[in-house]
């Protein structure tokens, strides 16, 4: 009796432990998964490699003092979005070469050794000629408008009319660093890009507009105002930029 007490006690102390570890695994599972969870969480933004989701505002560099720039008090109406970029590397390439762009419209990247000049085009200029443009601080107005939109156009003209002169180019015979031309390469109707930002619109914001000019000028990596080639689809090269 006393021999079968004791393999008694000896079976009821295997199942104990039993128990006990397979509760231990079990919490140390739930816990690897929790762990396992959380560091799936992904911090990418949604837009184009931007690494900053969309309507973001962050600064896109050491010592970068924009504001928002057309995203407070925007038309909700002309689905405005903001987006700030990390620059891609402002190189030169062969002109009128094919450029793949991280973001659309273009804030940044490679672009043409020549830029194009200072004002509205009625042909789409080929974007590795203006983000040359935007290294020098300047502001793009892109528009796709597949079946026309003269009206928009002269309205932007208007805004862009009406803003104040721009000291830093007032000397070289301009009142603003702006470039204002069609792109069927653009998946909006509107857009504005300078060097790390863009505003994308489904309308005409006037005050958005406004605001992002007014935040957004003068912030390239090389503060030049004039200079240019005054483009035309006549000598352009065929295909250029495709």
């Amino acid at each position: 009796m006393q021999t079968l007490g004791r393999l008694v006690r000896r079976v009821s102390a295997f199942a104990f432990s039993v128990s006990t570890f397979t509760l231990l695994a079990a919490c140390s599972s739930s816990d690897s998964d929790s762990d396992s969870a959380t560091s799936s969480v992904s911090t990418t933004g949604s837009s184009g490699g931007s690494g900053t989701s969309a309507g973001g505002n962050v600064g896109t560099s050491d010592g970068d003092s924009r504001t928002s720039g057309g995203a407070a008090g925007a038309d909700q109406g002309c689905s405005v979005v903001v987006e700030s970029h990390e620059p891609d590397e402002g190189i030169h390439v062969a002109e009128c070469s094919h450029i793949d762009y991280s973001t659309n419209p273009p804030s940044s990247g490679q672009h043409y050794s020549v830029w194009a000049a200072y004002q509205t085009y009625d042909f789409p200029v080929p974007r590795g000629y203006w983000v040359h443009c935007l290294e020098h601080g300047a502001i793009v107005i892109t528009y796709n408008c597949p079946d026309g939109c003269a009206d928009e156009v002269a309205q932007v003209e208007s805004v862009i009319a009406s803003l104040p002169s721009d000291p830093r180019c007032t000397a070289v015979g301009l009142e603003h660093q702006i470039v204002l031309t069609p792109d069927p390469l653009l998946d909006t109707r509107w857009a504005m890009s300078s060097w790390g930002r863009t505003l994308r619109a489904s309308c005409i914001d006037e005050a958005a507009f406004k605001d992002f000019y007014e935040s957004n000028t003068a912030f390239g990596p090389e503060d030049i105002c004039g200079g240019g080639r005054v483009l035309t689809e006549d000598t352009l090269e065929p295909n250029c930029g495709e």
